[in-house]
C-alpha cells in the first residue's frame, strides 16, 4: 500500500510529487507546470498526451483538487512511508542458495567455477548452442526454480557498469532479441546508459537510486505475487513489482548490457549467510 501511495502521487512528467495536478481529457495526470511542456497539437492549441497521443483542448484540462490534497497528505507522511518500505532484516531467513546456471549462459559471459560470478568478454566461448542457452542477449538464468513460497538473495553489482537483475518465467524466449518487459515475463531492475536506473514495467519506470548502490537484495513472495528490490547497504527500498504470476516456475535472471567491450566488472551472488535457515541448493532441473 505504501508503494501504491508513492506511485500514485508522482508526476509522470517530472517524476516528483504532483504539484497542482491537472487531468488531460484522456485521464493522464501531471503537474500544472508540466502541462506547458507537453507537445502541442500541429496547427492547433491543444496538447498531446505523451502516452496515448490523444488531444486535449484547454477547456478539457481540469484540476485534480482532490488528488492534490491526497498528495499533500502523502508528503506529510513520507517519513512513515519510508520506514514502512525499509528492508526488513527478517527477510534473510528466506535466503536461498542461488547460483548461475551455466547451461543457460550466453557465450559472451564467463561464469566462475563456483557458479556465483559472471562477467562479459567480447570474444565468445566455444560452447554448444542448445534450446536452454540464451544465444543473443548477454544474460544467464539462475538456479533454483521457484514454484511457491518466499525467497531472498543478494547480488553484488558494485563493479559492473551496466547490469540487470530480477526474475523471469521459465518459458521466456531464449533465442533472438529479448525485450525485458514485465508483460513478457521479466520482472527486473538495472543500470544502463551510464547511470540510469530503471524497472522493466510498461512503460519503463525510471528509478531514483543512490549511485553508490553496491549490493541488491531481492525478495520474492510467490504466494502474494510480489518481487521487491532493496539497497542492502542502507536498507532502503528501490522498487516493487506486484501481480507477479506464479502460474509457472520462475527463475533468477541476470544480464550484462555492456555489449561493445570487455567488462572487467562482474555480478556476484552472495552465498547464504545463515545456512541453517536457508533452502538447500537444487539442480537446474528441480522444482522448489
Amino acid at each position: 500500500m505504501a508503494e501504491h501511495f508513492k506511485e500514485a502521487s508522482r508526476c509522470r512528467g517530472c517524476m516528483t510529487y504532483l504539484e497542482k495536478p491537472m487531468y488531460l481529457q484522456c485521464g493522464y495526470v501531471c503537474c500544472l507546470q508540466c502541462v506547458n511542456s507537453l507537445q502541442k497539437e500541429p496547427h492547433g492549441e491543444g496538447v498531446l498526451c505523451p502516452t496515448c497521443s490523444s488531444v486535449s483542448q484547454k477547456k478539457d484540462i481540469r484540476p485534480g483538487s482532490q488528488l492534490g490534497a491526497l498528495v499533500s497528505k502523502i508528503q506529510e507522511l513520507e517519513p512513515q512511508l519510508r520506514a514502512v518500505l525499509q528492508m526488513n532484516p527478517r527477510m534473510r531467513k528466506f535466503q536461498v542458495d542461488v547460483t548461475f546456471d551455466d547451461g543457460t549462459a550466453n557465450n559472451h559471459l564467463i561464469i566462475s567455477q563456483d557458479l556465483r560470478s559472471a562477467h562479459r568478454r567480447y570474444f565468445k566461448r566455444n560452447q554448444r548452442t542448445h534450446d536452454e542457452r540464451l544465444n543473443d542477449a548477454v544474460s544467464v538464468l539462475g538456479s533454483p526454480r521457484f514454484t511457491s513460497g518466499r525467497h531472498y538473495w543478494e547480488v553484488d553489482v558494485e563493479t559492473s557498469k551496466e547490469w540487470v537483475v530480477g526474475i523471469c518465467r521459465e518459458s521466456v524466449i531464449r533465442h533472438g532479441v529479448i525485450l525485458l518487459s514485465s508483460k513478457l515475463g521479466f520482472w527486473t531492475m538495472g543500470l544502463s546508459n551510464g547511470g540510469l536506473f530503471s524497472a522493466s514495467t510498461v512503460p519503463l519506470t525510471i528509478l531514483s537510486v543512490s549511485p553508490q548502490l553496491d549490493r541488491v537484495g531481492i525478495f520474492l513472495d510467490m504466494d502474494i505475487g510480489i518481487i521487491s528490490f532493496y539497497h542492502v547497504s542502507n536498507g532502503s527500498h528501490i522498487f516493487t513489482f506486484t501481480k507477479v504470476s506464479a502460474a509457472e516456475p520462475l527463475r533468477p535472471f541476470f544480464a550484462n548490457l555492456n555489449l561493445n567491450e570487455d567488462d572487467e566488472g562482474f555480478c556476484r551472488i552472495y552465498p547464504v549467510m545463515n545456512p541453517g535457515m536457508a533452502s538447500p541448493p537444487m539442480s537446474p532441473g528441480q522444482g522448489n
